[in-house]
């Protein structure tokens, strides 16, 4: 039920029942059409732009389309839903085989995509949030070895004085091996 396939009367009845339905077609389309997805993102910011924070921010088996975009790199489709209210905060779910309660930052840093990083952060994303593992952003850049989302999270604050002592022993034992995202936290460490 996507923007271009529903009248707008028809659409605002239908919201209630359609935001999560949306939602999964926003995820499977983000597979298969990426631009024809901006497209009808940027056509639905027009001329709803309340409807379509709803639908980003929808959990669909511990993801939300917003979360699905970040950690994809899609960075256009970052940015609407930015603009559109999505919170840089917003916590997904726990989906399978993932520690759950990621915030995009966690995400963003996972990949170590640095401009989505700067996004987030321009939209007051919490450099040191914690997901449900007690895991915080720069965790999983610096065991993913992104040396440059490393350092552009310690720029913008990330605190690493709170990590708990595996953290510390994941960072030591990488260490050894001169990882460089890992050397970035060295001194702080040890």
């Amino acid at each position: 039920m996507l923007v271009d396939a529903v009248p707008m009367t028809t659409r605002k009845s239908l919201k209630a029942s359609s935001t999560s339905g949306d939602a999964v077609a926003f995820l499977g389309q983000l597979k298969r059409n990426e631009d024809s997805l901006v497209e009808q993102a940027k056509l639905l910011e027009k001329t709803d732009r309340v409807y379509l924070k709803q639908v980003l921010s929808t959990d669909i088996e511990g993801w939300t389309p917003f979360h699905a975009f970040v950690l994809r790199g899609a960075r256009k489709l970052v940015k609407i839903s930015l603009r559109c209210g999505v919170d840089a905060n917003l916590r997904m779910g726990q989906p399978d085989n993932l520690p759950g309660g990621c915030s995009p930052l966690h995400l963003a840093a996972y990949r170590g995509d640095v401009s989505i990083i700067q996004l987030l952060i321009q939209y007051d994303a919490d450099v040191n949030r914690k997901d449900f593992s007690n895991k915080t952003p720069v965790f999983y850049a610096a065991t993913h070895n992104n040396t440059l989302a490393v350092k552009k999270l310690l720029k913008e604050g990330a605190d690493i004085s709170d990590i708990d002592t595996d953290q510390r022993q994941i960072y030591r034992n990488k260490n050894l091996r001169r990882s460089p995202a890992l050397l970035c936290l060295k001194s702080t460490l040890l």
